[in-house]
């Protein structure tokens, strides 16, 4: 995750809630460049571009990063 931290330029981190698209989820994992979110109600983790229309939250619910505009 550092590396997608490193070349992305977002603050991801395992268990931080994101918004990807419209739905809400948390950060699982990563894996060859993707974030795994596992989105709320989901049973298993979706791979997701790091900075396609990813809003990234703060422990608070404050927005920290947005991708939704890039």
């Amino acid at each position: 995750m550092d590396h997608i931290r490193r070349t992305r330029g977002v603050p991801a981190k395992r268990g931080m809630r994101v918004e990807v698209n419209g739905s809400k989820g948390q950060i699982a994992s990563a894996r060859g460049g993707y974030l795994y979110v596992r989105f709320d109600g989901g049973r298993c983790s979706v791979p997701c571009h790091p900075t396609w229309r990813v809003v990234y939250f703060d422990d608070d619910g404050n927005v920290l990063h947005d991708t939704r505009s890039s």
